[in-house]
């Protein structure tokens, strides 16, 4: 259901919105710059105790220097422009069984009165035809850029989360996951999954072996 009060998902003033990123980049030296603006999109995937997922999304804009907003006024140093968070609960299907949605910053105080119509996304399948799904549920004056921008991108990571499922360590006497990741899915999807590839040609040699291949 979509949350009502935003006030416990929003960021606590002296939490940071994002990571380091001065660092890691492997990058040629720039040019002489100044940054003006970053956007973040964090997504953290969680097996919960009753066999559900959850899939936690965070989208956040935000510039380091103080301005003066037409909307919102004064706007200090580092704050947020946009930040949008989202809760998909799914099942091992990866069916949205629950939506929850908040908007703790917007650039215009009507943004949070689309926060309802998210709810159309329950019962979808975030797998082969997601991004279709939203731009026929959400798409225009009936969704948010920024939001489906996260719904996609989480709905790629659910990926890996259910990856990950099958990889992470279980309690005694929990029986392996299903596998969600099928090959055939991934053909010609990149340069490393095209049909002729080695990749494919060894997962494939893999397939025909007994046990599960990695």
């Amino acid at each position: 259901m979509s949350n009502s009060s935003e006030q416990d998902l929003a960021a606590r003033p002296d939490e940071a919105l994002h990571a380091d990123h001065d660092s890691g980049w492997l990058l040629p030296a720039p040019a002489a710059r100044e940054n003006i603006h970053t956007r973040s999109i964090v997504v953290r995937g969680f097996r919960r105790d009753d066999g559900l997922f959850d899939i936690d999304g965070r989208f956040i804009d935000t510039r380091p220097f103080a301005y003066q907003s037409e909307w919102r006024g004064d706007c200090p140093p580092g704050a947020a422009l946009h930040h949008m968070q989202l809760r998909l609960t799914v099942d091992s299907r990866r069916h949205i069984q629950s939506l929850m949605s908040a908007m703790p910053s917007t650039p215009y105080t009507g943004c949070r009165e689309v926060n309802p119509n998210f709810q159309r996304l329950v019962g979808l399948s975030i797998g082969r035809g997601f991004r279709k799904a939203l731009q026929e549920r959400l798409g225009g004056t009936e969704g948010c850029t920024h939001v489906i921008a996260l719904l996609s991108a989480m709905a790629a990571a659910a990926v890996q989360t259910f990856s990950s499922s099958f990889h992470a360590p279980r309690k005694s006497g929990e029986p392996v996951p299903a596998r969600v990741w099928r090959i055939d899915s991934l053909i010609d999807s990149c340069y490393s999954y095209r049909q002729d590839g080695e990749l494919v040609t060894r997962i494939r040699a893999a397939q025909a072996q007994p046990g599960p291949a990695d």
